[in-house]
């Protein structure tokens, strides 16, 4: 039997406010929440046997019946995947070591996150997962050096300091047990703190950590974006447990306090429209959004990840945010998808009530975290929504000569001529060739279809799913691949092996090694390495364990 995934309060798994015999017994909070998010909405907090049940579920496929010649094919993957990390590696280490980013094409160093080796502390739990220890405990020692009051001559992005360096520190620290990357994410989240000393508490995109001056990444302005603002949730908690002190975990869910008070469906002089789908353009000074424009892709995908994930991490007690993850998931479904000419469902960006056919690659996180939380409740409708949404987001790389697929596409939606006849020629042209047009025709080495890839491979142990990582993969291989590490490709719609000409763009983000290595060789290697039933992913695939208890004090 199909069910919706939050018709599972029929079971008690999910609503504490469900009708139903377990949802009648006592809540795990019986005095006053100690820390934010335990409550839902409704005030309500977690119903203990739901919690329990939750806690016995597993996730990730049994793959105890693989056979000797596939798990052979497997490793013989992992380990070419290690060897292009390492190909990578070498050409950071050799000219660039310790800095940010590696100008590839250059070979030189790069400053772009204020100097305290972004690259390095990114990539530290692929070092060890990769089993690279020696260049992991090198790592270390340039971590243990790190100022964070010296700033590189550039204003520090809270947003990307929080999910590369603090995600990095806290995955090193879980996976090694060296309290010397624990000390490290500490300190450096304290230099960060002061960008929320705003008068609603929410974060400021730029801090001045010299100074403690906060800003808009616009100058004189006060905007922001959903996806900044909400995606501290999972790394603050996390320092909370370790450190004892619920300042870090108070900060990140007071955001959601304030955008829940600040804005309601009910007023009619309100941007937010639509139930759980949150414009994405945010003011925070006033609390309020500037936009009725929704979107799960670039300025949104975060906030909504992590909605999810910080319920896992948090042993299922934070029941505020499956409540709005609950909300979102169902309009989402409702209002941002549409069926495409070719039959593929895509997401996409809605304005009010209006739909627009356009998809960024960022949207391709979408169908691993939806697919991990309906195997955790058991929705077999969420589920194939995933699995849909799955499919859609590869054959934009499937159809490539590149096998790699483009920042961001238009489609055409099944029964609206318009969204066709509006588009110009050379889109029509793309559209009837491809089933879509290339709105941005690069690949800039991103991670989230091959992140969602891994995840269903993980939960359904399909085959397919890693065959079709081994061929992005492989484009990778033939487009990205340059002496002294990877670069971008211009356009996707063109092979460069066998163009014999490389149209490059010499960009090298950390998230490359951070994220894009780290999935592809997960989908390969050992599948107890990183189980999904004891780690959660960050948004930064920094894995955080699930080992820690979680009993509503910190």
């Amino acid at each position: 039997m199909k069910v919706g995934l939050f018709s599972l309060a029929v079971l008690g798994l999910l609503h504490a406010n469900a009708q139903s015999p377990l949802s009648a017994k006592p809540s795990l909070l019986t005095r006053g929440p100690s820390v934010s998010g335990l409550l839902n909405r409704d005030g309500r907090g977690a119903n203990p046997e739901r919690i329990e049940a939750l806690r016995q579920r597993t996730v990730q496929h049994d793959f105890s019946y693989e056979t000797a010649e596939d798990r052979q094919t497997r490793r013989d993957r992992a380990q070419a995947i290690r060897q292009g990390f390492a190909h990578a590696w070498d050409g950071y280490k050799r000219y660039a070591y310790g800095a940010d980013e590696i100008d590839v094409v250059n070979k030189a160093p790069k400053t772009t996150r204020n100097g305290w080796g972004a690259t390095l502390v990114d990539a530290l739990d692929t070092l060890w997962i990769m089993d690279m220890k020696d260049e992991f405990w090198r790592a270390r020692d340039f971590v243990a050096k790190l100022d964070f009051r010296k700033d590189g001559g550039q204003l520090t992005k809270v947003f990307e300091t929080n999910i590369r360096y603090i995600g990095g520190l806290l995955s090193a620290y879980e996976l090694s047990g060296d309290k010397v990357f624990l000390q490290k994410a500490v300190e450096l989240t304290d230099v960060i703190m002061p960008a929320f000393n705003t008068p609603l508490g929410l974060p400021w995109q730029m801090l001045n950590v010299t100074t403690g001056v906060g800003s808009s990444e616009t100058p004189g302005r006060t905007s922001t974006n959903l996806a900044e603002i909400g995606t501290f949730q999972m790394e603050f908690y996390r320092l909370s447990q370790h450190t004892k002190n619920a300042t870090y975990h108070e900060a990140a869910q007071n955001v959601i306090t304030v955008m829940l008070n600040k804005n309601k469906v009910s007023d009619p002089t309100s941007n937010y429209a639509i139930p759980g789908l949150y414009p994405i353009d945010f003011d925070m000074i006033s609390g309020k959004f500037t936009s009725r424009s929704t979107y799960w892709g670039g300025g949104g995908d975060s906030f909504y990840e992590y909605l999810a994930k910080t319920w896992i991490l948090s042993d299922f007690m934070l029941e505020r945010n499956i409540d709005m993850w609950s909300e979102s998931i169902q309009s989402f479904k409702r209002y941002s998808v549409a069926e495409s000419t070719s039959g593929y469902l895509f997401p996409g960006f809605v304005d009010g009530t209006k739909f627009f056919p356009y998809a960024d690659t960022f949207t391709n996180f979408i169908p691993g975290t939806l697919g991990l939380i309906s195997k955790l409740v058991g929705s077999d409708l969420y589920f194939e929504l995933a699995e849909n949404l799955l499919e859609s987001g590869f054959s934009v790389f499937d159809r490539m000569p590149s096998s790699l697929g483009a920042e961001a596409i238009k489609f055409v939606r099944k029964n609206v001529p318009s969204d066709y006849l509006l588009m110009k020629s050379s889109s029509k042209s793309m559209v009837d060739q491809y089933g879509f047009s290339l709105e941005r025709p690069y690949y800039l080495l991103r991670p989230e279809l091959i992140e969602s890839l891994f995840y269903m491979y993980r939960l359904t142990g399909k085959q397919l799913y890693a065959d079709r990582v081994w061929k992005i993969w492989q484009g990778i291989q033939r487009n990205c691949r340059v002496p002294g590490g990877y670069v971008g490709t211009a356009n996707v719609a063109v092979d460069d092996m066998a163009s014999g000409t490389m149209d490059i763009i010499n960009s090298t983000e950390s998230f490359f090694f951070a994220e894009t290595f780290l999935y592809l060789y997960l989908t390969f290697a050992d599948h107890d390495n990183i189980n999904l039933d004891e780690w959660v992913f960050t948004t930064e695939a920094h894995p955080l364990s699930r080992k820690y208890v979680f009993d509503g004090t910190f």
